[in-house]
């Protein structure tokens, strides 16, 4: 079991001093500030890992544009709903990310000699450089994280492109993250401690860090990455060569994941945001529930709960995306479906990256490269792994009914593969459930603007169109003179045509 500590804890413990200790007795210099041992920022960077991943992606504008959710009763329909956007929704997670757990990370790999350590926190930094590119564009990389003297006292950072300086820098990160896991002797890897709240195992005969899975979720990530890009720069020889020599997040117990007892002070950061103010007061859009409906997908049901009251009781029933001025003004929650204790729970676990992602992945891989992976197989090992995790029976059945070997051209393969993800992200990944949906959604087949989603009638955008990116915080554009010109939440990443 892995047992999570409480961030602040460890900092007072290993920061702080007793008031009765001289300076003599401590022996530290007076005119130092103490610094912190490499556990104690890693556990820091995880810690506001959680937060940004859960909250600031997760339970965002990506939670209702992803349209698993749709506003419901109780409170005045929201901006998000109509696609109307503010520059100062996003200053909490660029300010996060950058300021406290990517200055952690980087932290670690400036000064840290312990190559365990180094390839953990470059492989984060990857993850939180990659969701940052794919929310905003062109963002500050190559003098982010300068500001001390040392670095050069950069303040205000430029601006990189993301096409053409910051993805292929994350490969390299990746690759350095490799190279430094894969090669750590055995008494750096005793090092890492319970400060790794993803790998660490407390059990007593155990007590140590698998290096092994952090190695597989370096190389997902880097599929991650090369897939990303593939409706317009093709790394097909660099993924061919990473199927055929690497190892991946296969499974649920390789997959990397924060976790929450539920207890008060250490819940999952979704949940103590909404409970802290109105409760999660969001119902399931029909976009998701038709959908399912369609495919006779029991998942449906593990998704969301039935309404208990009224005219549906005891039936999955939501309502169309942005239609909650439509619905009874009087009429109760209960009345509807919302999010099942799968999706949101108080010890719910933040999952960094799933196994059936990553099986998607090497579904579209092996049907777009040819690589020595079966496209077919893996679709299925998604989908299997999925329900699985969910306590859903019968995948194979299930699987049947999808008929993946009738698809005889790439695009019919493609539409399988990006559905099917779409919906498996539901619950745990909302975030990258929108990322996918826009990249899924190529010219040849609109798979998802002319499909399954719904235009809120209170959009400000014209009929199905949807949005493609955040606008760059307000904070940013503030006090960075560098800063870009604002966009547009139709601008699209550099990625998604």
């Amino acid at each position: 079991m892995k047992n999570k500590i409480n961030i602040f804890l460890i900092l007072l413990l290993t920061l702080g001093f007793s008031c009765n200790d001289s300076l003599e007795e401590v022996n530290i210099d007076p005119n130092t500030f103490p610094s912190a041992g490499d556990e104690q920022v890693l556990s820091s960077a995880i810690g506001f890992m959680g937060y940004i991943v859960e909250t600031d992606l997760n339970y965002s504008e990506s939670f209702l544009w992803s349209q698993y959710y749709t506003w419901g009763i109780g409170v005045s329909i929201g901006n998000e709903e109509r696609y109307v956007s503010d520059p100062g929704d996003f200053n909490g997670y660029w300010q996060r990310a950058y300021a406290n757990s990517l200055a952690d990370l980087n932290y670690i790999t400036k000064t840290s000699t312990n190559k365990a350590y180094r390839g953990i926190a470059n492989v984060l930094k990857a993850y939180l450089f990659q969701g940052l590119v794919d929310h905003f564009g062109d963002i500050p990389f190559t003098e982010a994280l300068s500001g001390s003297i040392e670095d050069g006292s950069v303040l205000t950072p430029n601006y990189d492109s993301a096409e053409t300086v910051i993805y292929p820098a994350l490969v390299a990160m990746l690759d350095e993250a490799l190279e430094d896991l894969s090669t750590a002797d055995e008494d750096e890897i005793s090092r890492i401690g319970p400060g790794d709240f993803i790998y660490y195992d407390d059990d007593e005969e155990v007590e140590s860090t698998d290096i092994s899975k952090w190695i597989k979720f370096a190389n997902s990530l880097k599929l991650r990455v090369l897939m990303r890009t593939s409706e317009v720069s093709p790394q097909g020889a660099a993924i061919q060569t990473l199927i055929s020599t690497g190892t991946f997040i296969e499974s649920v117990a390789d997959m990397p994941f924060i976790p929450y007892t539920g207890n008060t002070g250490d819940q999952n950061p979704m949940f103590a945001r909404a409970e802290f103010g109105v409760g999660m007061f969001y119902f399931a859009s029909n976009a998701t529930l038709d959908l399912l409906e369609s495919l006779d997908d029991p998942r449906a049901e593990v998704f969301y709960t039935k309404a208990t009251t009224g005219t549906f009781a005891g039936q999955l029933h939501g309502i169309d995306q942005g239609t909650i001025d439509n619905e009874p003004f009087t009429a109760p929650a209960s009345d509807y479906s919302m999010a099942s204790a799968y999706a949101y729970s108080s010890s719910k676990p933040v999952i960094l990256m799933s196994p059936w992602e990553v099986w998607f992945l090497r579904a579209e891989a092996a049907a777009r490269y040819s690589t020595s992976d079966d496209a077919g197989t893996a679709f299925s090992t998604a989908i299997e792994l999925n329900f699985g995790y969910m306590g859903v029976a019968d995948a194979a059945s299930y699987i049947s009914t999808l008929n993946f070997a009738g698809a005889t051209t790439l695009d019919a393969k493609l539409d399988m593969i990006g559905i099917q993800k779409w919906i498996s992200l539901n619950g745990t990944q909302e975030d990258e459930g929108w990322i996918e949906s826009r990249r899924f959604d190529r010219p040849a087949s609109r798979i998802f603007t002319d499909g399954i989603f719904q235009t809120p009638p209170a959009s400000v955008l014209p009929s199905g169109t949807f949005p493609s990116s955040w606008l760059y915080p307000e904070s940013e554009r503030s006090f960075n003179p560098n800063a870009l010109p604002q966009r547009s939440i139709t601008d699209a990443i550099f990625w998604d045509n």
